[in-house]
């Protein structure tokens, strides 16, 4: 229908809502200086610390851009530089508490949000939905972390 709003305006539509929720959970949580760009690192290391190099190539995006970014998070307080275990010449990248409350926070705000979705449409829905997103992410070659760049 010509009234109907297409793909894209509800898959942006549905990205602003999660991104608005995201950012008050995390505002919630008494963190007020966070940036949507830096969200992308904090995943990238919520599970292990990462060199700048590591980081970069994750994210896809140059390690200028990387830097950029790390310097600027590094400067609030989400992360710290350490020196690599096995060579000291390299250092790793670490959430700070204040880059893992961000992380648990918007963790939680997803978790919500679902649990919220599951509530309304019913577990079958949400688990075609989650299909249907994996499904268009393979399709055009795109995981979580690519196309950040945008962000950057």
């Amino acid at each position: 229908m010509v009234n109907e709003p297409d793909l894209a305006i509800l898959v942006v539509g549905a990205a602003r809502v999660v991104a608005d929720r995201l950012g008050a959970a995390v505002v919630a949580a008494g963190i007020d200086d966070m940036s949507t760009r830096f969200g992308f690192v904090v995943r990238a290391l919520a599970d292990r610390d990462r060199t700048l190099t590591e980081l970069a190539e994750l994210l896809a995006v140059s390690k200028q851009a990387a830097i950029k970014v790390v310097d600027e998070m590094e400067a609030r307080g989400f992360l710290d530089r350490v020196a690599h275990p096995g060579d000291r010449r390299v250092k790793l990248l670490r959430l700070t508490a204040k880059g893992r409350a961000v992380r648990a926070a918007a963790l939680a705000a997803s978790h919500d949000l679902e649990a919220q979705l599951r509530e309304t449409a019913g577990d079958g829905e949400v688990d075609a939905f989650l299909r249907t997103l994996h499904a268009f992410l393979a399709t055009h070659d795109a995981t979580p972390t690519t196309h950040s760049r945008a962000l950057w």
